[in-house]
């Protein structure tokens, strides 16, 4: 049974679901969006085939909201929960805007990274205006509304501290084992991004799911995780 654990780091207590099991020698890692929370995934991790956790980032859910909220701290919080699951190597998995601290973690890990997933986002940190994130905080997600989601202070220091930064130029130059899905129908992989992606990595697996919105997760729940899934065997 899936297990909801905490792992600490210096100024946060970062919550994570833990599928348990087997992790096949490298477990999943999977770090979700902005307006996630760990149980929105509690079905899919059976599709993933080995031990997994779902990283519940700092004023996320049920992880404590103090300290920084800039890319090293959230990172921070990827890490944490890493150590907690394993020593050795992972897979990494990530959706929308938690790519960007699953990427900051795995290029500073590069030798326990045997694989990673990009689902609908691009290797960069993207700034924010202030109105889009009151947008985004004052919206729902998945039925439910965001403020029941991430904490609105939390969530307006985390946009606040992003600065604009591109992972494209470390992640090419390093060329891990890639797997990336996109929605068509979203502006955040656009034409040119997804071009990109076949420029940069010429190995890569990529997949677009033309009847899903940004969240790649529908219609169909268990799509994304078997492409990881097999994606990983694959290697």
């Amino acid at each position: 049974m899936p297990q909801f654990r905490f792992a600490e780091t210096d100024d946060a207590r970062i919550r994570y679901l833990d599928s348990g099991g087997d992790d096949c020698g490298a477990p999943v890692v999977f770090v979700p969006g902005f307006t996630c929370v760990a149980d929105d995934y509690v079905e899919i991790l059976p599709a993933l085939g080995r031990r997994a956790a779902v990283v519940e980032l700092r004023g996320h859910g049920h992880s404590t909201d103090t300290g920084r909220f800039d890319s090293e701290a959230l990172t921070g919080d990827v890490g944490a929960v890493v150590d907690a699951l394993t020593a050795g190597p992972v897979h990494i998995m990530s959706f929308s805007r938690g790519t960007t601290y699953a990427l900051l973690w795995a290029l500073t890990h590069r030798d326990r990274v045997l694989s990673v997933s990009i689902g609908d986002y691009v290797p960069e940190e993207i700034e924010l205006s202030d109105d889009t994130a009151l947008g985004l905080l004052g919206g729902r997600w998945r039925g439910t509304p965001v403020s029941e989601r991430v904490d609105r202070d939390a969530g307006l220091a985390t946009i606040r501290s992003a600065r604009t930064q591109s992972l494209w130029e470390p992640l090419a130059q390093w060329q891990p084992p890639l797997l990336v899905v996109r929605s068509p129908n979203a502006p955040i992989v656009d034409d040119d991004a997804w071009a990109r992606y076949r420029d940069d990595f010429p190995g890569a697996t990529m997949r677009e799911f033309p009847d899903s919105p940004h969240d790649i997760f529908r219609p169909e729940r268990n799509r994304y995780p078997v492409l990881v899934r097999e994606h990983i065997e694959s290697r």
